[in-house]
């Protein structure tokens, strides 16, 4: 079913409440609710309330991954360090301005497969890439600890900002350079790649 602009504000509604209650289970009276429309509305634009949380979790990510591939694609990105730095400070920076879907990554991203794909699928690529062009001293044997170290420092991040300890610059910045220096880049090109310009901040 294509997401139009009621299902939007139901996936939102759903994605704060996921988020709030740390459960992933909800009812269609307190969905409608939040989502501020009729039951009538939320059946015709929900398939299934038991599975909306998969169907939430996979439209987030495929979301993030294509407005972040079409920033980094208008803004000319083609060097692997500098897009996979570029992805997590994007992601940072994104939760800062959207704290529920923030809150939600930090709830669900280390459990949900379709959220851990928000935080290491398509950075993955990069970072195979990067291996191959003999940016980063590794195996690919260590893609999975790698994605670990990666998605582990992204939703740090995204909790040290909306928590106020730290500036979404300064948390995705930190993470980036974190990451990059842990992939084996030298650390005054890591920081130098992790202080770039970012892209406009893409419209999911």
């Amino acid at each position: 079913m294509p997401v139009n602009a009621t299902r939007k504000r139901i996936n939102a509604a759903a994605m704060r409440l996921f988020a709030e209650r740390g459960t992933t289970e909800l009812t269609v009276s307190e969905l409608a609710t939040a989502a501020g429309v009729a039951r009538g509305t939320l059946y015709r634009n929900v398939e299934s309330v038991e599975q909306l949380f998969d169907h939430v979790s996979a439209q987030l990510a495929r979301d993030i991954h294509d407005a972040n591939a079409r920033a980094m694609t208008a803004h000319g990105q083609t060097d692997p360090p500098l897009r996979l730095a570029t992805a997590i400070r994007m992601l940072v920076r994104q939760a800062h301005y959207d704290a529920a879907m923030g809150r939600f990554l930090i709830r669900f991203g280390l459990t949900d497969e379709s959220l851990r794909e928000v935080l290491s699928g398509a950075p993955m690529h990069d970072i195979e890439a990067g291996i191959e062009a003999g940016r980063y001293p590794f195996a690919s044997g260590l893609k999975l600890s790698i994605a670990s170290l990666m998605t582990g420092t992204v939703v740090s991040a995204m909790w040290m900002v909306l928590e106020g300890h730290q500036g979404w610059r300064e948390a995705g910045a930190g993470a980036a350079e974190l990451v990059l220096c842990a992939l084996g880049v030298p650390h005054e090109e890591a920081r130098a790649i992790a202080e770039a310009q970012l892209p406009e901040l893409p419209a999911l």
